[in-house]
């Protein structure tokens, strides 16, 4: 757990370090300081991975942010905030914080799942007519592109997803999942939404079983300051 201060966004030029990223400024997000994450290891290995936040004053108080560029003129410990996710916290431009890193306070890259492991993202059914289903089980987050491994420009208000790379078939062009339609349920949630393949999301960012989601099909499930989601899912 690290301490410091969350403060505004400073008005630096998009994009930044994480150039694979999109976003805009009335998006929720979090730039991480030069102090602590800077350097030639780790530079880019950070960029769409998430930190949970809380209040210092209200531990109870969290969120979960997607981390989008480095902060340069930042303190160590302490973190950059679109004026969305400061304001879920505080009215003034400062506020003291906790945080963590949501990979074991690690800097690092998600690792492909074994096939042992990915066995267990996933369950056999029957649905009503008889037919043999598997359902996937794993995180849900969130993405801002509009063009994708699969070739074609999309919206953001479209029902779209990224696949994981290991489910995808193929990392660029035109992948075996490409067009795909996939149902998709939340923990938490009685929403169920139906989503496109249009896109891959690499395997340092998405293991086996997990989705990335457009924000419009993500805030069916909750807002995009929740950050991360537990999917039930299945190809139709």
């Amino acid at each position: 757990m690290y301490t410091g201060f969350a403060t505004l966004y400073n008005g630096h030029p998009f994009p930044g370090v994480c150039t694979n990223l999109e976003y805009s400024v009335d998006e929720v997000w979090v730039t991480v300081n030069a102090a602590q994450f800077d350097n030639d290891d780790n530079i880019l290995s950070f960029c769409g991975q998430y930190v949970t936040v809380k209040s210092a004053d209200a531990p109870s108080k969290s969120h979960t942010y997607k981390i989008v560029d480095l902060c340069k003129n930042c303190e160590e410990g302490s973190l950059e905030l679109s004026e969305q996710a400061l304001r879920a916290f505080t009215d003034s431009d400062r506020t003291a914080i906790e945080w963590e890193l949501l990979q074991d306070n690690k800097v690092e890259a998600s690792k492909p799942l074994t096939a042992k492991q990915a066995s267990k993202n996933s369950d056999t059914t029957k649905d009503d007519s008889g037919h043999t289903v598997t359902k996937y089980h794993g995180r849900g987050t969130w993405f801002s592109d509009t063009m994708g491994s699969c070739g074609k420009r999309f919206s953001q208000n479209e029902m779209i997803v990224a696949l994981n790379e290991a489910q995808m078939g193929k990392m660029w062009g035109k992948g075996s999942k490409c067009g795909a339609k996939i149902r998709v349920s939340a923990k938490g949630s009685s929403a169920s939404v139906v989503v496109r393949v249009v896109d891959t999301c690499p395997h340092q960012y998405c293991s086996f079983g997990q989705l990335d989601l457009s924000r419009a099909a993500f805030k069916k499930f909750a807002s995009l300051s929740k950050g991360i989601l537990d999917l039930e899912w299945s190809f139709i």
